[in-house]
């Protein structure tokens, strides 16, 4: 009886035994299978008693691993803040260079809006196409003429001076070669021949003072849009053979007195030096046009007593 009583305490105690070594083998397993090896930093590993880990809690036990939050953080997010930054002071950059850009851009637009604005009112194709009257009248410079170039009132008297000394000119050469025949009693014609030579003389002594006034650029615009007019105006410097001829009228259901004017030029062509061309205009009046009274000194009195002047 004793002896089973023994052998069942030694039982019981192997049983323990072998209960302790499952607990502390199980408990290494986990740990060793929990903490990673780092074996860059431990040269050597040094077993632990199974017994120093069951004398310790396992609360008490330093943490070998370092949870996945904690990880140290990695370089791109700073890297991308500095690309950004960059990013702003090139654009900041940018946008003062444009700024700059547009303030130079303004004063461009302002400078052509005040220098250019208005001065040549049609475009290029369509200035071919354009006539404009250079004179009035008086031989002064006409309204259209001065809108057209946008002259100030000092340049407009320049050139009034200009166009009248020129008109002044041409007379007087007119005045020495003009020829005077009668054929009929109530008829008088007057040739005035050409005087090229001397007439081109003063055309450029013209366009010079016209080209000083304009400057050069507003003087071709003046000749492309006036050239023409100016030439009959002038009666094309001289180079023109002129007839006028006054036979004085009566009508005959009025019996009212009358003036029959016939005016022609033999105009060299423009286009072709061997051909000429002839303008003529015929025309009864009551009174002598103005345009003919540079010639009263060569008329009778049976036509100048048509005119109105005193």
């Amino acid at each position: 009886m004793r002896e089973n009583d023994i052998a069942r305490k030694c039982t019981a105690t192997l049983i323990g035994v072998a209960f302790i070594v499952c607990c502390s083998v199980l408990a290494s397993w986990w740990i060793a299978s929990s903490a990673p090896l780092d074996r860059s930093s431990s040269p050597s590993l040094t077993p632990v008693p199974a017994t120093a880990i069951l004398s310790s809690p396992v609360s008490a036990r330093p943490l070998a691993f370092r949870p996945a939050a904690e990880k140290p953080q990695e370089v791109v997010p700073a890297a991308h803040a500095s690309a950004l930054s960059q990013l702003e002071r090139d654009a900041f950059r940018l946008e003062m260079e444009n700024a700059k850009l547009r303030g130079r851009l303004d004063d461009m637009v302002n400078w052509i809006l005040d220098n250019v604005r208005g001065t040549y009112p049609l475009p290029e194709g369509q200035m071919a196409n354009l006539r404009v009257n250079p004179v009035d009248e008086e031989m002064a410079v006409s309204g259209d003429l001065a809108e057209l170039l946008r002259m100030d009132d000092e340049e407009i008297d320049r050139m009034d001076s200009a166009f009248i000394g020129t008109r002044s000119v041409l007379q007087e050469l007119e005045a020495e070669s003009i020829q005077v025949d009668e054929p009929l009693d109530n008829q008088v014609v007057l040739n005035i021949p050409p005087y090229g030579e001397e007439g081109q003389l003063v055309r450029e002594e013209l366009y010079l003072e016209l080209k000083d006034t304009l400057g050069a650029a507003r003087f071709d615009r003046f000749l492309e849009a006036s050239e023409a007019d100016l030439d009959e105006q002038f009666e094309y410097f001289g180079d023109v053979d002129r007839t006028l001829q006054f036979e004085a009228l009566e009508d005959d259901g009025s019996g009212l007195a009358q003036l029959f004017v016939r005016d022609e030029r033999v105009v060299p062509n423009a286009k072709d030096p061997y051909r000429q061309d002839i303008i003529a205009s015929e025309r009864i009046v009551t009174e002598l046009p103005s345009e003919y009274y540079p010639y009263w000194n060569w008329l009778p009195e049976y036509v100048t007593q048509f005119s109105t002047s005193p």
